[in-house]
C-alpha cells in the first residue's frame, strides 16, 4: 500500500476518540477517515462533520462490511471490544483496539488465534511504550548497563474518583469494563515493565479494594453499585529473578497521571517518570553508584519525539502512527493483540489471586 492511503473506520466518539484518535487521523497524509460509528446518531454526526469523515452510524456491522475501509480502530468501553474486533479481523480488516484487549483472558484467547489465522495486521494501544523516557530506558537495559535486575517497583496513580459525586460512568461497572483501576491503569504498568525489561512475571500474590461503593447514576436518578477496583496493589515475581512490586489506584490525592517505575539492578539502577520526557533519571557505573548518586540524564534525541512533537500526547499518537506504518510496510504491529493476550492473563490472575487470597503462579493454562 505504499502509495495508497490507509482507509479507516472508527468505532466509539467519545472525548479521547475525538481528541485522541481522529485527530491523529485527520493530520496523517496517509490516512483517509471514511467513517465513524457510535451508538450515539448525535455524537457519531458531530465527530463525522468534524473530522471529515464521508458517513456516521449507529450500528458497527454496517461499518465493518463497508468495501472502502481497510482498517478500523475500537476506541469503546470494553465489554465491546471483543464482538466488534472479531467481526472486523473476519472481514479482513485491520485492526487496532484499545486496552485491556478484552473482558477476560478466554476473550483475548479467542481474539489473537482469529488474527493469527486472518494475517491481518492488528495492535492494542499501550501507548507508553512510545514515551522518550521508555524508549531510553529500555536501550540501557538492554546494553546491560543495569546489570543483572533484582528489584522492580512500578506505580501509576490518578485521582479523579477521591469526589464522591464523580458519576457511576462505564469505567466502574463490571459488566462494562471487566475490572477497575486494574485494567484501566493497572496494565499499562504490567506491558511496559515486561516490555522494558524483558522479563515475564511468573508469579503474584494480590489485594484490590473498593472505596467509594455507591456513586449517582450519570441520569441523575439515583445511586448505582460500584462493583470494580478502585486501588490495586500486587507483588511479583519474574522469570530473570527480579522481584517486583506493582501499585495503580484513582484515589491518588493531588495526582493527574502519576507514573513511575524503578528499577534496580547489580549494575546500576533507573527510574522512568511520566511527566518527564526530556530526561531520566539513573545511577550508572562506579562513580555514581558507589556513591548513591544519581543524575538526570537527557534523552538523546533518537529517542525523542519527531517532527517537534514533544506533548504528552506523543505515545499515544506515535503508537496509531506506527500502526498505521504496519499496514503501508505490510510488517507486524508492535504492540499486537499477542501483548494484549499476555497482559489480559496477568489481569486475570490478579483477579484470581485476590479473591482466593493466595500466590498464582503464571501460565494459567499450566
Amino acid at each position: 500500500m505504499a502509495n495508497k492511503k490507509v482507509r479507516i473506520g472508527v468505532i466509539g466518539t467519545g472525548s479521547w476518540a475525538n481528541s485522541g484518535h481522529m485527530a491523529v487521523y485527520q493530520q496523517h497524509p496517509q490516512v483517509k477517515l471514511v467513517g465513524v460509528c457510535d451508538i450515539d446518531p448525535l455524537r457519531a454526526e458531530k465527530s463525522a462533520k468534524t473530522f471529515g469523515a464521508q458517513f456516521a452510524t449507529t450500528d458497527f456491522t454496517k461499518l465493518v462490511e463497508r468495501n472502502d475501509i481497510d482498517a478500523v480502530d475500537i476506541v469503546t468501553p470494553n465489554v465491546t471490544h471483543a464482538p466488534i474486533a472479531l467481526a472486523v479481523m473476519k472481514s479482513g480488516k485491520h485492526v487496532i483496539c484499545e486496552k485491556p484487549l478484552a473482558m477476560s483472558y478466554h476473550q483475548a484467547k479467542d481474539m489473537a488465534q482469529v488474527a493469527q489465522e486472518t494475517g491481518v495486521k492488528n495492535g492494542i494501544n499501550f501507548v507508553y511504550r512510545h514515551h522518550p523516557a521508555a524508549q531510553y530506558a529500555r536501550h540501557l537495559i538492554k546494553k546491560g548497563y543495569i546489570g543483572r535486575i533484582f528489584q522492580i517497583n512500578a506505580a501509576y496513580m490518578q485521582g479523579f474518583l477521591i469526589d464522591p459525586a464523580v458519576p457511576l460512568v462505564w469505567r466502574l461497572q463490571k459488566d462494562m469494563t471487566g475490572t477497575g483501576v486494574l485494567g484501566d491503569l493497572g496494565s499499562h504498568i504490567i506491558d511496559l515493565v515486561e516490555w522494558l525489561t524483558d522479563q515475564q512475571i511468573v508469579s503474584l500474590v494480590s489485594d484490590m479494594q473498593t472505596f467509594i461503593h455507591q456513586r449517582p447514576l450519570v441520569d441523575g436518578s439515583g445511586v448505582g453499585q460500584v462493583d470494580v477496583d478502585d486501588g490495586t496493589t500486587f507483588l511479583t515475581r519474574f522469570n530473570g529473578g527480579a522481584m517486583g512490586t506493582f501499585v495503580s489506584s484513582r484515589y491518588a490525592t493531588a495526582r493527574g497521571n502519576y507514573q513511575r517505575i524503578e528499577i534496580y539492578g547489580d549494575q546500576g539502577a533507573l527510574v522512568y517518570r511520566w511527566e518527564d520526557t526530556d530526561h531520566l533519571k539513573a545511577s550508572i557505573g562506579p562513580a555514581f553508584v558507589n556513591e548513591a548518586q544519581w543524575a538526570s540524564i537527557p534523552i538523546p534525541d533518537r529517542f525523542k519525539a519527531i517532527s517537534g512533537e514533544k506533548s504528552s500526547k506523543y505515545n499515544f499518537t506515535q503508537n496509531l502512527k506506527n500502526f498505521i506504518q504496519s499496514i503501508i510496510d505490510d510488517r507486524e504491529m508492535q504492540p499486537n493483540f499477542q501483548d494484549g493476550l499476555r497482559n489480559q492473563e496477568i489481569l486475570e490472575a490478579v483477579e484470581i489471586s485476590a479473591r482466593d487470597r493466595r500466590w498464582i503462579d503464571l501460565p494459567l493454562d499450566t
